[in-house]
């Protein structure tokens, strides 16, 4: 059975990344990571869900029997294993410790733990250098697995994509803002009620987690193109702020209405380019395909759709000056926008119940 730690206590937000590798001070089981393979059926093929961020971490469905009541908690389990030929640096190892440490860190916090949108974590496991992560969730898949499924309707992706910016909203409008900087689909949970999940806070930024260590970001950056990263900080180093977020929204907002993959989404951004003229005609063009994609769905509606492609398209605008980013839409304006949506008010879901 899992092992009940008290980790020690976490440094102040003044401290930098590097030394925020702590465990903040909360109980959690701490699991082994035969314990881990156990819940998961030996990390089994039929319970595999896909690759996280940056392809460093695997998730699997699992269950975790109550002896009390003898029922099966359904968890999903994010595993990252110490395997030969699994780093391709040289000092990746650490770098995704820290990554790993970081997350923990996030989901532990009681502010950020407490919104109904960011999953809840049922443990850990750092057992000889496999670093695992447990969830407390039933989920349908990741976002990202769900996007071409034709059962996810208009109306429940309008509810997801609502309740996203109502979670960007509120680690924005933080004391110290928090930024994810990894806000895609492969890093979002969906749960049997269609409501989004967030878990990836490995390369989260300010808040309660202080300053940043980019030379994780830089190495990842290197390794792959990330569509959901905006392209102006990976390619110039601009100012990490809230707009970084609102791109990554944008263009995950992008592959919801269009059922479209990363390099699709990409290059629908990627031929939009600064000029607003090339962004009429995408704008445009993406009208076409969202109207095909979602004609004989009876919940869509042409007006919504329009609002949504619209905002969309203001949120992943490239800038080739840093002082335009602040043209970018903010989240409370990208959730003000979803919750006019003629769907969202007939499912009732123009007020949040979460203060």
């Amino acid at each position: 059975m899992a092992d009940m730690e008290k980790p020690p206590a976490r440094p102040s937000g003044d401290q930098s990344r590097s030394e925020q590798c702590e465990v903040a001070e909360v109980e959690i089981p701490v699991y082994s990571y035969a314990e881990l393979k156990m819940f998961t059926n030996g990390f089994s093929a039929e319970n595999f869900m896909g690759k996280t961020f940056s392809s460093n971490s695997l998730l699997y469905r699992g269950e975790i029997l109550d002896k009390e009541s003898n029922l099966a908690r359904k968890v999903i389990v994010e595993i990252r294993k110490n395997e030969k030929d699994y780093y391709r640096w040289a000092n990746e190892k650490d770098l995704d410790l820290k990554a790993w440490q970081t997350q923990l860190n996030a989901l532990k916090d009681p502010t950020i733990s407490g919104h109904p949108n960011v999953v809840k974590l049922q443990g850990y496991c750092n057992s000889a250098g496999n670093l695992g992560l447990v969830y407390d969730c039933h989920a349908l898949g990741t976002l990202h697995s769900l996007i071409f499924d034709e059962s996810f309707s208009w109306s429940m992706r309008m509810k997801v994509a609502l309740q996203l910016a109502r979670v960007l909203q509120f680690l924005h409008s933080q004391e110290k803002p928090l930024i994810l900087l990894n806000f895609e689909p492969r890093s979002i949970l969906v749960d049997m009620d269609f409501n989004p999940l967030i878990f990836g806070f490995a390369m989260a930024y300010g808040g309660v987690l202080g300053i940043f260590d980019h030379t994780v970001l830089k190495l990842i950056f290197l390794s792959s193109p990330q569509v959901y990263i905006d392209p102006e900080y990976t390619l110039c180093g601009v100012t990490i702020g809230p707009w970084c977020d609102v791109y990554s929204f944008g263009a995950l907002l992008l592959a919801m209405i269009t059922k479209s993959h990363d390099l699709e989404v990409g290059n629908i951004i990627a031929r939009s380019g600064y000029s607003p003229l090339k962004r009429f005609y995408w704008m445009n063009f993406t009208k076409f395909i969202v109207l095909k994609n979602f004609c004989m769905d009876g919940k869509h509606h042409t007006c919504d759709s329009a609002a949504v492609i619209k905002l969309a398209v203001s949120c992943a605008k490239r800038c080739r000056k840093v002082l335009k980013y602040r043209e970018r839409p903010e989240m409370s304006e990208a959730v003000s926008i979803l919750e006019c949506l003629h769907v969202v008010k007939k499912l009732g879901l123009h007020r949040s119940s979460f203060a």
